[in-house]
């Protein structure tokens, strides 16, 4: 009764699709990104294939009443199977490929391979490349460097290496040079970096050497102006105070010479910055370009050293104002002012080793503010005492006054 049932119901929708297939021959729709391809042909063969298959008999009216009443779920099953089985394929669950599907992934695969093959071609190049620029660099130094010196009159003249077959002198002269060209980059260019002092009284006592970076100006880069530098605020106010003839300032600094040079010269328009010093005049050690204040040719109980970099100043630490930070273009910045008051202080006080007053403020956690502090409580005890003095002077005037008012009266009786 079911499977009868079901035949008459598959073969009114079979009717009912093939009818509405005519209206369009051939048409496609896409469902959820699937594409499903009606073809009214299709479906008349497909229901030719059917009908010609043989159908199974129908069961007895025993056997179905037995099998209503012991039907199982997987009986069920099998009869849908064969029911759907027998119903016509009306459309395709899964699109037929397009004909351009397999020549575009071959195109895709071909380009892929083709790229990493012009990637390998590119390594092999390169490394080609470098390994001709390292051999011909070597054989120049070699042959360069490494020729024997000579004198006014052509001759050769005999070194420690004449001695030596031909190819052991070229490689140990040019080894020796390519040492002396590192020690020349990794110390400075002269043992006296500073010309010697100027004759009393044009000599400042104290020599004040300060980085430019990070303490007085801020590198910034903008897309329509590249690199430009930005003054602290308080610049102009802090070279007044600070520079010649109260201190001899000396810019040292680890910018190069061709960047920097013109950024002090527009910096310094009152011509109060005395010397320049660059990177090329660093100790290079581990990495960083140390200022080494022994080749500055002053004493160095004289010498006031700004920087914000520890490292910078790791061969004379008590020469140097610790823990200042480093400036990044704030406007409301007020560091400057306050170092011109207490270089102002050291330069008044006239003491004979600056690195003692230095000692005393490096213990604090921020010396420029630890010296604010204690120039306010001055300030106070100041104002204290001329508080203090001014009362005395009152009373003292208020007891002559009555001391005069009361001879006058006694001398009237």
């Amino acid at each position: 009764m079911f499977s009868a049932l079901r035949s008459r119901l598959s073969c009114q929708n079979c009717w009912s699709i093939s009818r509405s297939l005519k209206l369009f021959e051939r048409q496609t729709i896409k469902i959820n990104n699937r594409t499903f391809t009606f073809s009214a042909l299709h479906f008349q063969q497909q229901k030719q294939t059917t009908n010609n298959n043989s159908s199974p008999p129908p069961p007895s009216s025993s056997s179905s009443s037995s099998s209503s009443s012991s039907s199982s779920p997987s009986k069920l099953s099998s009869l849908m199977g064969e029911h759907e089985s027998k119903t016509p394929f009306i459309f395709s669950k899964t699109s037929p490929e397009p004909k351009y599907s397999k020549t575009q992934t071959d195109d895709e695969k071909h380009e892929r391979e083709a790229k990493a093959a012009w990637d390998v071609r590119m390594l092999k190049y390169t490394g080609y490349f470098l390994g001709i620029w390292l051999f011909s660099t070597i054989g120049y130094v070699i042959l360069v460097w490494g020729a024997p010196q000579i004198d006014e009159n052509g001759n050769i003249i005999q070194d420690r290496y004449s001695n030596l077959p031909t190819w052991q002198q070229y490689i140990k002269r040019s080894f020796r040079e390519v040492i002396n060209y590192w020690q020349t980059i990794k110390d400075p260019t002269s043992d006296k970096l500073l010309p010697e002092p100027l004759p009393a009284p044009y000599q400042p006592k104290y020599t004040l050497v300060i980085e430019m970076s990070g303490i007085l100006l801020h590198p910034e880069w903008a897309y329509n102006t590249g690199w430009r530098y930005k003054k602290r605020p308080g610049l102009d106010y802090f070279i007044k105070e600070i520079g010649y003839p109260v201190y001899e300032v000396v810019i040292y600094t680890k910018e190069a010479p061709w960047g920097a040079a013109s950024v002090i010269e527009n910096m310094d328009t009152d011509h109060r910055i005395m010397y320049r010093l660059f990177r090329e005049n660093t100790r290079f050690l581990n990495g960083t370009h140390v200022k080494d204040l022994s080749c500055l040719n002053r004493d160095l109980k004289k010498i006031i050293f700004l920087d914000w970099d520890e490292k910078a100043y790791q061969l004379q630490p008590r020469n140097a104002l610790h823990r200042l930070k480093q400036w990044n273009g704030e406007d409301d910045d007020r560091q400057l002012l306050h170092l011109a008051s207490f270089l102002r202080m050291i330069a008044v006080s006239g003491v004979d080793d600056v690195r003692d007053v230095l000692d005393h403020y490096n213990q604090e956690p921020d010396p420029v503010e630890a010296f604010l502090i204690r120039q306010q409580k001055l300030l106070e005890l100041e104002e204290q005492k001329k508080q203090q003095a001014a009362a005395a002077v009152n009373s003292s005037v208020k007891q002559s006054k009555g001391l005069f008012s009361g001879w006058t009266s006694s001398k009237r009786f």
